[in-house]
């Protein structure tokens, strides 16, 4: 008996051995592609710090990729005389690791617009999935306040991970790659690249990919908005841009939990219809806008801003 725990414990740090590697050759592998569009979220990151740092009232984007493809923000500097900056990254880091990273760089007389994507408040979407897990592979001091599914999520991407970086051939893994790089974000944070490009074909939202509403995520959601305001920060939350044949599409979905976030204070600020743009107005996603789309919700933001003259604004 002695001997076969002997050998079990044998076992045990052989594959604790193996499974070692391939984090610490993932974490080298995610380094060096500085270039990676998720190393954005870095330097969006010192952005935040900076303006922490030199306590400047800022008007701050947040959301998923509707936000990083979703505005023009030194329309929105010069319209409205604030910095912005645009912390959109993509949906896949999720909305409570958004809100959890960039509140604590917000303070009093700084404008949060919150843009979240639908299918976060829908299934664990919230909790993010193989994006998250790449960050964390970057740098670990990102699991400050992780949930438990947060952590889930971050296994279960370590999979996709370990496939993609260190088992496929570097073929096949250029042909995964995002389009678009960290150097195709201006520097504000907006997604420009594609502002001079032809939009490409793309699927719209169908109602199996959204599930059940995570009221469970919705009372974190609920807290952390209450927080800031408490604090001082105006938020201010909007709907996503989202293709009209999606939105005909979810519709029925939708308007449950819009009702839902009516009753906790959580209501966007102008109609969800609104943000239904023609579909033509996409570049490559239901939730992407190309340049004439982003032109037009950039300046609705602002007039939403302004008020008619009633400014969130402190002047």
């Amino acid at each position: 008996m002695k001997r076969f725990f002997q050998k079990l414990s044998l076992l045990g740090l052989l594959f604790g051995g193996i499974m070692l590697s391939f984090v610490l050759l993932l974490s080298v592998s995610l380094h060096m592609r500085r270039d990676d569009y998720l190393m954005a979220f870095f330097v969006k990151r010192e952005m935040l710090i900076e303006k922490h740092r030199q306590k400047t009232p800022s008007i701050i984007l947040l959301g998923g990729s509707n936000v990083a493809y979703g505005f023009n923000s030194g329309v929105l500097r010069d319209s409205l005389n604030m910095p912005v900056i645009n912390t959109g990254i993509g949906a896949g880091i999720g909305l409570k690791f958004m809100l959890d990273n960039t509140s604590k760089y917000l303070t009093e007389g700084d404008i949060l617009v919150i843009a979240p994507e639908y299918v976060h408040f829908f299934g664990n979407s919230a909790y993010g999935n193989t994006d998250l897990a790449q960050l964390l592979y970057i740098d670990w001091s990102l699991c400050e306040n992780f949930h438990a599914k947060q952590a889930k999520a971050v296994i279960f991407g370590t999979k996709n991970l370990v496939r993609d970086y260190l088992l496929l051939s570097p073929l096949k893994r250029e042909s995964k790659k995002l389009i678009f790089k960290l150097s195709d974000f201006n520097r504000y944070g907006d997604m420009a690249a594609h502002w001079t490009m032809q939009p490409l074909p793309y699927e719209h939202a169908s109602p199996g990919e959204f599930k059940t509403v995570n009221t469970s995520f919705l009372d974190y959601y609920e807290h952390a908005v209450e927080a800031l305001r408490n604090r001082g920060v105006q938020v201010v939350i909007i709907p996503p841009s989202f293709s009209e044949t999606s939105y005909r599409n979810m519709e029925t979905k939708l308007i449950p939990l819009f009702a839902e976030l009516e009753k906790r204070n959580l209501a966007f600020a102008i109609p969800p219809q609104e943000a239904a743009y023609p579909d033509s107005l996409f570049f490559d996603t239901h939730y992407h806008l190309g340049y004439e789309g982003v032109m037009i919700r950039t300046n609705r933001l602002v007039n939403l801003l302004l008020l008619n003259g009633k400014t969130y604004l402190h002047r």
